[in-house]
Formats: C-alpha cells, sequence, structure tokens
C-alpha cells in the first residue's frame, strides 16, 4: 500500500508523477479539515483527473476505508507523519511504502530534506514508522528524483 505525506494533499506532483507512477486509480486523502470542509473538498476533487476515484477521509474513517479497494490501484496522501502511523498502526497487515515528499517549513520543524521539515512529534512517528518490519520510509519529492533516508 501506498502512503504519501504531503501537506498539499492532491495538486500537480501528486496528479502528473505520482499517480503515473503508480498507476493507481483512487486517492484516499486523510485529513479531518477537508473531510470536514466542503470548499477544500471541492478543490481537492477540480485537482483529481476525472479517471480517478478521490475519496477524502477524516482520520478516523482513513484508518477504516481502506479494505474497500485494491491496495495496488490505492494512494492514500496524509499532511503529517503522524497520521500516517495512525493509519499504519491501525492496518498492520498491508505492506506499506512510505513518501515523505513534501512538509513545508514552520517555527520548530527541522529540515531533513528539501522539501521535508519536521517537528518532534512527527519525527518521533517517522521513527516509529521505520520500526515497523512491514514499512519502507522514504522522502522523495517525485518519481526519478534520488530517494533519501532518515
Amino acid at each position: 500500500m501506498f502512503l504519501r505525506v504531503d501537506d498539499r494533499l492532491v495538486h500537480g506532483q501528486v496528479v502528473t508523477a505520482w499517480l503515473k507512477q503508480l498507476k493507481a486509480k483512487v486517492i484516499i486523502a486523510v485529513d479531518d479539515t477537508a473531510a470536514t470542509n466542503i470548499i477544500i473538498t471541492k478543490a481537492l476533487k477540480m485537482a483529481t483527473p476525472k479517471n480517478v476515484e478521490l475519496v477524502v477521509a477524516t482520520v478516523e474513517d482513513g484508518m477504516k476505508v481502506l479494505s474497500k479497494y485494491n491496495e495496488n490501484e490505492v494512494m492514500i496522501i496524509t499532511k503529517a507523519p503522524v497520521t500516517a502511523k495512525r493509519i499504519i498502526d491501525a492496518n498492520p497487515d498491508y505492506k506499506w511504502t512510505v513518501n515523505v515528499g513534501n512538509v513545508g517549513m514552520a517555527g520548530g520543524r527541522k529540515k531533513f530534506a528539501q522539501t521535508v521539515h519536521l517537528d518532534e512529534e512527527n519525527y518521533a512517528a517517522v521513527c516509529g514508522l521505520k520500526d515497523h518490519k512491514n514499512v519502507e520510509i522514504f522522502m522523495q519529492t517525485v518519481p526519478g528524483q534520488p530517494e533519501n533516508r532518515f
């Protein structure tokens, strides 16, 4: 199961690079704010290609909805590693590929890669994911660029 951490959720890089690379037919955007804000949900739908299904789910619902889909056709997107960890912890039977692609700069965050800046809580979540035997985790903005490891 492929999960990308990107604080922009659905946008150009996701649509043009990652969907093509993964051949995903479904995007599951897991974010409480997006799932409960009709304007954000509509914007995400507008950014999603017509041939791709978009599911915008709260974190609670996102942890449960995965079994409805073929894991080879799904791309999950969350804004933060802490959310990714919650989803993975709730679904331990999948083999997970986690791409931390974009978490913007903000106060209290340390730079780990060109586009990855994490606070202590999110870095701890990454470390927790690295401890899972069924999780491969890396930083990469788009396919084809070198992968960076934590």
